[in-house]
């Protein structure tokens, strides 16, 4: 009942009157934010939490990126160790040429999406971080750094169909639909322990004007081909 009470005036615990008129400042306080504002704006909460860590990463990533000779981007319902992406990295880096003593430099991030059935604040957390995850997603989309992708059936149809992938053929790479290819079915793939129910399926980001004008762009289009061209063909 007090909270039903609170509900109507969240401030009232604090006002002249109110059940709690004797009781001190902090006591208030401690019952204002366990039974009025954690009860009521816990979820208002745990999404602006999401939407404050989205921003600071977005921005310390663009901070801080390095130019890399090819980045990736793996997600979806897909599950990888830390570990496997990074030997993936090192993987699709060995196709890709550079000048002599310069290391290739392959820079790929995990963005799991899957949603967990139930309540509770763990539930609402992990909810939080895959609406993050799909948000890092739609901006990798418009990143022009970010140009070889790794999607689970549902994303790899829905980018499809927004004509969002470059025809592989580009590249003499040759798929049943001309944008994606299915890659977690190679012999080559089983030793990064990628798990999705749907499958992986791999497609390169479709090159706007901008980015045909861009030579550092087109040359990481070029990085892209091979790396996905060395991967299907399991060397």
């Amino acid at each position: 009942m007090k909270k039903s009470r609170d509900s109507r005036d969240v401030f009232a615990v604090f006002k002249k009157g109110s059940f709690m008129e004797k009781a001190s400042f902090s006591e208030k306080l401690r019952y204002w934010f366990k039974n009025v504002y954690w009860y009521h704006f816990r979820t208002a909460t745990f999404l602006a939490l999401a939407a404050v860590v989205f921003a600071v990463t977005l921005i310390s990533d663009i901070a801080n990126r390095e130019h890399n000779d090819l980045d990736y981007i793996l997600a979806g319902v897909v599950y990888a160790e830390y570990e496997q992406l990074d030997a993936f990295s090192d993987y699709l880096g060995s196709f890709i040429e550079t000048e002599e003593g310069e290391k290739v430099k392959v820079g790929g991030q995990l963005l799991c999406t899957q949603s967990i059935a139930g309540t509770g604040d763990s539930v609402a957390s992990i909810d939080q971080y895959n609406a993050v995850s799909i948000e890092k997603i739609t901006v990798s989309m418009a990143d022009d750094e970010v140009l070889l992708f790794f999607f689970d059936k549902r994303y790899a149809d829905w980018y499809a169909e927004e004509s969002a992938f470059a025809p592989l053929s580009e590249f003499g790479i040759e798929s049943e639909n001309g944008y994606f290819v299915r890659v977690d079915n190679l012999p080559v793939m089983e030793q990064f322990g990628f798990i999705s129910d749907s499958g992986i399926y791999a497609a390169i980001k479709m090159k706007n004007e901008s980015r045909a004008r861009n030579e550092r762009i087109l040359e990481k289009y070029e990085n892209a081909g091979k790396a996905l061209s060395g991967l299907l063909g399991g060397e």
